[in-house]
This record gives C-alpha cells, structure tokens and sequence, in this order.
C-alpha cells in the first residue's frame, strides 16, 4: 500500500527524463497515471513502466502550448481514469541564443512552452480539481511546477531559459493564494543539472570529461537523477505536504552556490564533448520542431 493509493496524476513531459521518473515514482506509491507528451512513442514506454506496478495508465499526445490539447488530456484524464488529483507541469524546452541574432521563433517557442504551457496545464487540472471538490467527491489537490536552478542565474545565450523559468516561481506563488481555499497546494521544483534528454549536454556521458567536471564541482559529487526529483514531486504529492503551498524548492546538489573554472578550449576535451552533445541535441530538436510546431 502507497501513500497514493487511489489518487490520479497527470504528468505532462511524461515521455522521457523527470517526467518519467515521476509518472513511475508515483506509479511505485499507488497512482494511476495519465501519460502526456508530444512524443506519443515516448509516452507509451512511460506507460508501460506505469502497469508494471499494477496500475492504469492513460497515454495523451498533446503539446502544452494548445489549450485545446491540454484541456482535452484533462478531460481525458478524468474520463478513462476517474478524476484528477495531481498534476505535475514538467514538460519545457531550452532555446539558446545571444540578444543580437536570438531568432523570435525560438524566443516564442521557449515562452510558449515553458510558461504558457505550464498555465494551460495548471488551468485544465486546477478547474477540475475545484469541480471534484464541490459536494465532497474528491476534495482537495496537489499542482507541482517544474522551474530550474536557471530561474536564479542568468548568463550569455541562456538568459531566455531563465526568465521563463523565474516566471514560472512567480506564477505559483499567485496560483497558491488562488487556490488554497479550495484546498489545492501549488508549488515549484528547481532542478539543478539532472541526467536527462533536454540536459544532457550539462551533464554529460557517464565517465566523460563534462561528468567528471560537473562530479567535481558539485558538493555531493554527482549530477541530478529523473528519480532525485521524483521523490520531491513525490512529497508534494502526499499527505505529509497538505500544509506546503506558493514554495520554490530548490534541489540541485548544492551547484547554485559551487564556483568551478569553465573552459573554452577547442582541444579541450571537455569541450569537444560538449559540442558533440550540441550536435546531438540539434538533431533531438529537428525531430521535435515539427511536433512543436503543430498546435
């Protein structure tokens, strides 16, 4: 028995790294889940780890910039699996770019995605949270927004990134007080670097000069893993955190406060790896600027 037992959670991003370390964490503590991504391949293996526990997993392809496909996932959500009691806004995207050649699109698809998506996603969930509520049915609610460690620095060609995400801890301070008389908690997460596809060029391969770089810098000596942040949502999800709401919760390995030497170096193979992890997140991009750019 979890201490989720019985409850739903909707998880967009679900389809690879954080998100679907949360949608099996939650899965382990008794949720059934609803799966959402726009990568529809990614969300079904996701929802096959979800039913190895023995739990119900509904698999929604939507890009969270649509409010039509959001409020549909919503809607989906509380048809096939009963209702709505957690929802996790993970899914983002990191456009980089100087202010003098940063192409607009790419600014817009990062605020699209990054902010409007995460108000789409707390909109859908928190009106039917507040209509479950109403006569007792299922009262109550858990909303955790992913926001980043770039939400407290900026730097050259990143800055963009993190004004969304600064955008998304302020959000949820003004959702808290919106929502807290209905008995809905609204809180933030601040990852730091964590080993997934959309960070992987920070954290680099496993043995590989960035990993050890980053293992050297960071107090606890290693990167972030999806399951680290996982166990928060996880909390934030249960009983325990009925009193936790409008917080930005920062879990990073204690990189905010580390100071390291940053090479630029093209013999360095630091940096070589670090370009080959560019090259391979352009082509990870290519793949899904399509899937982006239908809304």
């Amino acid at each position: 028995m979890g201490n989720l037992d019985g409850r739903v959670a909707l998880i967009t991003g679900a389809g690879s790294g954080i998100g679907r370390g949360t949608a099996i964490r939650l899965a382990r503590d008794g949720a059934n889940v609803c799966v959402v991504d726009i990568d529809e391949d990614g969300a079904a293996e996701t929802a096959s780890s979800v039913r190895e526990f023995g739990r119900d997993a509904v698999v929604v392809r939507a890009n969270v910039a649509s409010k039509p496909q959001v409020q549909d996932a919503a809607e989906r959500c509380v048809a096939e699996l009963g209702g709505l009691d957690i929802a996790v806004a993970n899914a983002g995207i990191a456009r980089g770019g100087s202010v003098l050649d940063l192409e607009l699109k790419d600014w817009q698809d990062q605020v699209d995605i990054n902010l409007t998506g995460v108000f789409l996603t707390v909109q859908a969930a928190a009106q039917r949270m507040v209509q479950q509520g109403r006569g007792g049915r299922r009262p109550g609610g858990r909303i955790i927004c992913i926001s980043s460690l770039a939400a407290l620095m900026a730097g050259a060609g990143t800055w963009g990134y993190s004004a969304t995400k600064a955008g998304v801890q302020i959000m949820v301070r003004g959702w808290a007080q919106e929502l807290g008389p209905h008995g809905i908690t609204v809180n933030a997460i601040g990852p730091g670097v964590i080993d997934t596809p959309l960070a992987h060029g920070l954290a680099g391969d496993t043995g590989g000069p960035i990993r050890q770089a980053l293992e050297q810098r960071t107090p606890v000596g290693r990167a972030g893993r999806p399951s680290d942040i996982a166990g928060l949502i996880a909390f934030l999800s249960g009983p325990d955190a009925e009193f936790m709401t409008g917080s930005y919760v920062l879990i990073d390995g204690g990189l905010r406060d580390a100071r390291g030497p940053i090479s630029m170096d093209a013999s360095d193979p630091l940096v070589r790896e670090r370009i080959g992890h560019m090259q391979s997140a352009a082509e990870r991009r290519a793949r899904l600027q399509p899937l982006i750019d239908e809304r």
